[in-house]
């Protein structure tokens, strides 16, 4: 990669980190969904995902066809979405979560949030994802 690409790369990172500040007492899954842009929530062990979804059910989130998140097992990175559902990514989904910080090009691209849940959980102020 270029000297210059990563250097915007670096600066869109750091410009999206100050975007994505919330306070400790407000970490909850539905302050995610309040971000601008497209959520991927990273839970990198099975004791993340176990915590990920007992917090989204305590949230009254969903999947999308209305299935509760407890009749099937999670996968390491989920998305949420404004309207308290999550949903799995797919192999595209995880191509961007490796590889992309956004979707779509020009005015209508929209930011991708990778949040590490273990560390949103934990109070870390910088608890975005960085591959």
């Amino acid at each position: 990669m270029s000297q210059e690409k990563n250097v915007n790369r670096e600066f869109r990172r750091s410009v999206q980190a100050r975007r994505c500040r919330i306070p400790e007492a407000e970490r909850t899954l539905t302050a995610l969904t309040k971000l601008n842009g497209r959520v991927y929530v990273y839970c990198g062990d099975p004791e993340t995902q176990r915590q990920f979804i007992e917090d989204a059910e305590n949230e009254q989130f969903r999947y999308g066809d209305g299935v509760s998140l407890r009749e099937r097992r999670p996968d390491a990175v989920m998305a949420l979405n404004k309207d308290r559902t999550v949903n799995f990514i797919g192999f595209a989904g995880r191509m961007a979560f490796q590889y992309a910080d956004h979707f779509g090009s020009g005015k209508d691209a929209v930011p991708l949030i990778k949040v590490d849940y273990r560390k949103y959980l934990a109070g870390c102020q910088d608890f975005l994802c960085r591959p």
